[in-house]
């Protein structure tokens, strides 16, 4: 208690205390399989969207994005240029197919089309895929434990992990989406009050430093180069993560499967709109802070890149606002790990489970084998994020970088 004090402790403790009881309360609304997987359609479209922002605007972005664009400017932003075009593309194409072919896993699709082992083989992509992005956002969230509290990064893991166990077992995706629309309002106030109290902060006025930023080629948003090993320019962003962002919103388990849950198909499109067109604001906030932070700082080099936003907030922040710090990018954390937890659940139990092992049984029987599946899955994910904490560069390039690989 003695490193950040009783008031920071009492709000970290009382936001978790707060998922814990909502996830308590929703579970009486679980009470068969379906329900755990995408409720019973009554969640309102824009919890839906939050639950989808929040999602995936993780505490890579709280942490990683500041992290990031602290080395390479504002160039950062490119890879988020594309969103208007992915959601539009995801609205047009995916939603309305989903939604007509009534699946609650995306995957079956693929069977029906292409036969059981093309389905078998993209879910295990996904089962691994999600595995070790999930594992790279608990290490993220694990870091800020272990920077505020002291607490070792391992066991920060193994707490952090069984909290989120424990909601989205009970509630299924609807305490998934709830929880996510209370954590994603502290994840941005932490974010803006960030932004305030750092251009409070700067050695010059916000116009003097931003002159200072652009002799520095800082806050040029538009890199043209064409070197391959330059992950930041115009092309990557346009050609390369326009491919990348298609394939998280419209073909991946995590994101889709809050979009299926939804009461009608223009909710689900709606839900997908909200999130598409907020994301580039919620990205710009944090990497603009990132930038800030290279006049702040003046080009220190830090042990680890995705500390800085933590070292500020212990620094220079008012009483309370560490713990305010820690709840956001908790929230953040949390708000991924539980989708991905959702939706392993959903896919090796009614993918693999269901179909291969235990075909017949009853909705009641599915909904305790997909709450045993989402504890095993919870369990998993620790070991490689014990391995990512030897990673000290921003951990939303390293995310980018694992899912990259899959697409």
């Amino acid at each position: 208690m003695d490193k950040i004090g009783s008031l920071n402790w009492s709000i970290i403790i009382i936001y978790l205390l707060a998922n814990l009881l909502l996830g308590f309360v929703l579970s009486k609304k679980v009470s068969t399989a379906k329900d755990f997987y995408v409720g019973r359609k009554t969640t309102p479209w824009w919890a839906i969207g939050i639950s989808v922002l929040a999602t995936y605007v993780s505490a890579m972005t709280f942490l990683g994005a500041p992290a990031w664009s602290y080395k390479s400017g504002l160039s950062v932003i490119a890879i988020h240029l594309n969103y208007p075009l992915v959601i539009i593309v995801v609205m047009s194409l995916f939603v309305p197919f989903f939604m007509q072919t009534g699946v609650i896993s995306i995957y079956e699709y693929q069977e029906k089309r292409f036969g059981k082992a093309s389905r078998t083989v993209i879910s295990v992509i996904f089962l691994v895929t999600q595995l070790l992005s999930s594992a790279a956002v608990l290490y993220g969230s694990a870091l800020v434990i272990e920077y505020i509290t002291g607490i070792d990064v391992i066991t920060s893991i193994i707490v952090v992990s069984m909290i989120t166990l424990v909601y989205t077992s009970l509630g299924g995706i609807t305490a998934v989406i709830w929880t996510d629309v209370l954590q994603s309002g502290i994840f941005l106030a932490g974010g803006i009050i960030v932004l305030f109290v750092l251009i409070n902060q700067l050695p010059e006025s916000l116009i003097d430093t931003l002159s200072i930023l652009k002799t520095k080629d800082k806050i040029n948003p538009i890199n043209l180069s064409t070197d391959p090993t330059v992950d930041t320019t115009i092309w990557a962003g346009i050609i390369a993560m326009t491919v990348y962002h298609v394939t998280v919103y419209g073909a991946n388990q995590m994101m889709m499967q809050r979009t299926l849950g939804a009461k009608n198909m223009g909710d689900a499109k709606k839900s997908l709109a909200l999130m598409g067109f907020s994301a580039f604001f919620i990205y710009f906030l944090f990497i603009f802070i990132g930038v800030l932070f290279c006049q702040y700082y003046q080009g220190k080099v830090f042990d680890n890149d995705n500390t800085m936003m933590l070292e500020f907030a212990e620094k220079e922040g008012f009483p309370g606002f560490i713990g305010i710090i820690a709840a956001a990018v908790l929230s953040a954390s949390m708000s991924s790990l539980s989708s991905a937890l959702n939706s392993l659940s959903t896919i090796s139990t009614k993918g693999f489970y269901q179909k291969y092992f235990k075909p017949g049984k009853t909705p009641q029987h599915y909904l305790r084998v997909a709450r045993i599946s989402t504890i095993f899955w919870a369990i998993l994910i620790i070991i490689p994020a014990i391995f990512f904490t030897s990673s000290t560069g921003s951990i939303l390039e390293l995310l980018t970088k694992i899912g990259s690989y899959f697409v």
